[in-house]
């Protein structure tokens, strides 16, 4: 799992802005962070379909990718450094894009949105926001100096944008997290400012492989943004952002809380994200015990109240997939999922592509 850290100083602290709602009584969702249960697919997929994305010297795809699309045509698929571009058959396009400086030039994608009215895709890459056709040309772009861009969503023709900036003041120097609306031309219509986090001798980072923060479910846009710090002698600091926030007309209005149980003195909850369909409720965490820790899936079934602790993941005992798999809901709709997955066959002489795997949620 790939990690960016920031190294800041001062203690922590967290801000929630924006006209937010108070909490009051507040759904929990309890984790019982004891329990190993086993899931399979079928008991929460109405359907899975299975993409092979074809294999080129253009298509090599990273482990460590960002995010997958639907368009109406194809499948595009972001990873660290590249764009790629499948048909909804797997057969391999184009790329769009290329690493540099210069205009339509990235120097690392940290995530894209598509902007159906218009059919454009928008890229994050830290200080820079690219606008490309569907087709790959070039179109326009936008630099933000001040501030590193996290996540980007188009959402009701509008971009959305989650920023980091650092800055400081008499307590000492914090980072602010930050949500922009963004007008057409790519200037800043509004803001939330979601918090200010202050930490003392420690390196700060967020988990990329888990970058669903921005989401649009089936009506209403929700918003987690995790973080985690640690001290620079290495003894974790159990500060937990466990609460999912629905973000509307600017305001951050508190959706539902985890409540994890047995969680005794001395462990640390790292909580990589929370989101949520229309039936169902999901997370991703590392529990750090003695320096070593394991990433567990979680989903909570609201029909009929039970929740399933995981510390593998997912069974895909449809396409009889032997291994564990970890899912990630499309951006534009959480009622979807999907999870890459690598088959090697006996007479592969290099590792193919993975497979793309698309689901559908019971409701």
């Amino acid at each position: 799992m790939k990690r960016y850290f920031l190294s800041i100083t001062a203690i922590a602290f967290l801000v929630l802005s924006c006209s937010k709602t108070k909490q009051g009584d507040l759904l929990e969702i309890p984790i019982d962070i004891h329990q190993n249960n086993s899931l399979p697919l079928s008991e929460i997929a109405e359907e899975i379909t299975a993409i092979e994305l074809e294999l080129t010297d253009e298509s090599m795809i990273s482990p460590y990718y960002e995010s997958v699309i639907i368009s109406e045509d194809e499948v595009i698929f972001a990873d660290r450094s590249k764009i790629f571009v499948f048909s909804k058959t797997g057969k391999f396009i184009r790329t769009i894009g290329t690493i540099g400086q210069g205009p339509g030039e990235h120097i690392g994608i940290n995530g894209i949105a598509l902007d159906k009215k218009n059919k454009r895709l928008i890229v994050c890459s830290n200080w820079k926001i690219i606008f490309y056709d569907l087709n790959g040309k070039f179109l326009k772009e936008k630099l933000f100096p001040d501030f590193p861009a996290i996540d980007i969503n188009y959402i009701d023709e509008k971009p959305l944008l989650l920023v980091e900036r650092q800055n400081r003041d008499s307590k000492g120097a914090y980072s602010r997290s930050i949500v922009y609306q963004l007008n057409e031309d790519l200037q800043l219509a509004d803001s939330c400012t979601i918090r200010d986090l202050y930490v003392e001798g420690a390196g700060w980072g967020y988990a990329r492989n888990y970058a669903d923060y921005i989401l649009k479910g089936n009506k209403s846009v929700y918003l987690y943004f995790g973080d985690f710090f640690t001290r620079r002698d290495n003894s974790a600091e159990k500060v937990l952002r466990d609460t999912l926030y629905r973000f509307e007309n600017n305001r951050l209005i508190p959706e539902l809380k985890l409540k994890f149980k047995n969680d005794e003195t001395g462990k640390f909850i790292h909580l990589y994200n929370i989101y949520r369909s229309s039936r169902y409720i999901f997370a991703a965490y590392r529990r750090k015990d003695n320096n070593r820790g394991k990433i567990y899936s979680f989903c909570y079934d609201t029909k009929t109240g039970k929740g399933y602790n995981m510390p593998d993941g997912y069974m895909d005992e449809i396409n009889q997939i032997e291994d564990p798999v970890r899912i990630r809901p499309f951006n534009l709709d959480t009622e979807m999922f999907y999870y890459l997955h690598t088959h090697m066959k006996p007479d592969d002489l290099e590792e193919p592509n993975p497979t793309l795997y698309i689901g559908k949620l019971k409701k």
